[in-house]
């Protein structure tokens, strides 16, 4: 009996007081990130599996095989799942991907590609055995990427949406020094007919949004909130990055997340209307092809900080406690060190 009494001192002293059983605590880890190239060494990868994530999200740009012909692909996705970092990765983590320019067709195509079906062919023949199975992807027709995933926290249902910014959408207006220059510089157009996920996608995710949950994480290959940089974004067509907004401050949902990649650097931004849901975007990018030689960076309204331009991926942390959803996001460096972060419960 001094023995039992002993061991139950000795608990008491070890184990702090207030401390959460595993039964009144539940947590949901997401990695994510984009961009990463097949040619490339991944140590990011490695730095990544230490953290055991329960999903990892890859954005887009998966592999970089820019062509016309979508089968001359297929020896850029061969390269990528069969790096011995890759097959490593991949057994630790549930997967979900969606696909961006570099892995669809070309530098900044959309439904003007004219393979996008043998794209999406190639896209579902590598990535789809290592996601989750019974997911419903595209249209009924079978055209476009797009799906959603429910995840249960400790009883809270955690929503995952994943649109396909690529196949339905109209091609980008060039701007003037565009024009002068050569690059691919983009502004908004308005023209309304024009549209990133096309009519039927919308319906789509309108239904998706509409249907309860107690966390929303959307997920978008291209950022959603800035406007004021001449690159790739929602903000090229105004009226649907206008709608997506308005959708997501009316979803069904009690918080909600954007993710996003793309941009070869991380930036944090927070979309903020009167007497309206805050939204919070946090977009990673580049897994292994930072461009920290280029004007990337822009400055804007919504941003919070300053963007992070080496390696990265980013972090997100959902907790069940007490009855309700606590959550927070971050980026991480090569080291797996946080660079920036967000964190709600802090700001209140």
């Amino acid at each position: 009996m001094k023995q039992i009494f002993s061991a139950i001192f000795l608990f008491l002293l070890i184990v702090p007081f207030g401390t959460v059983s595993a039964k009144d605590l539940e947590i949901l880890s997401i990695g994510f990130g984009s961009c990463l190239h097949q040619d490339k060494e991944s140590p990011i990868l490695k730095t990544i599996q230490a953290h055991k994530y329960d999903y990892f999200i890859l954005l887009g740009d998966n592999i970089y095989s820019d062509t016309l012909i979508a089968n001359e692909k297929i020896p850029a996705y061969e390269k990528q799942v069969n790096h011995s970092e890759w097959k490593t990765f991949v057994k630790q983590t549930q997967m979900l991907f969606t696909w961006d320019d570099h892995d669809y067709g070309i530098n900044d195509s959309g439904s003007e590609y004219p393979e996008k079906q043998t794209s999406r062919e190639l896209f579902l023949k590598y990535w789809q055995p290592m996601m989750p199975k019974n997911l419903a992807f595209g249209t009924k027709s079978q055209e476009g990427i797009f799906y959603s995933h429910w995840v249960n926290l400790n009883g809270k249902k955690i929503h995952i949406v994943v649109p396909d910014t690529r196949y339905f959408r109209s091609p980008l207006q060039k701007s003037f020094v565009s024009r002068l220059t050569g690059k691919n510089f983009y502004t908004s157009s308005n023209d309304l007919n024009r549209t990133i996920l096309g009519d039927e996608q919308w319906l789509w995710l309108l239904e998706e949004i509409s249907k309860p949950s107690d966390f929303l994480v959307f997920v978008s290959s291209i950022q959603v909130i800035p406007t004021e940089h001449p690159f790739e974004k929602w903000g090229n067509f105004p009226h649907e990055r206008n709608r997506i907004l308005q959708t997501l401050q009316n979803a069904n949902t009690k918080e909600l997340v954007i993710l996003s990649g793309d941009r070869h650097i991380a930036e944090i931004h927070e979309y903020k209307v009167p007497g309206k849901r805050s939204i919070v975007e946090i977009t990673s990018s580049s897994l292994n092809l930072p461009l920290p030689f280029l004007l990337l960076e822009y400055d804007s309204e919504w941003k919070i900080g300053k963007a992070f331009k080496e390696k990265n991926y980013g972090e997100l942390k959902l907790i069940s406690k007490d009855g309700k959803i606590m959550w927070k996001t971050s980026i991480q460096d090569l080291r797996g060190e946080s660079v920036m972060e967000y964190d709600p419960s802090s700001l209140k």
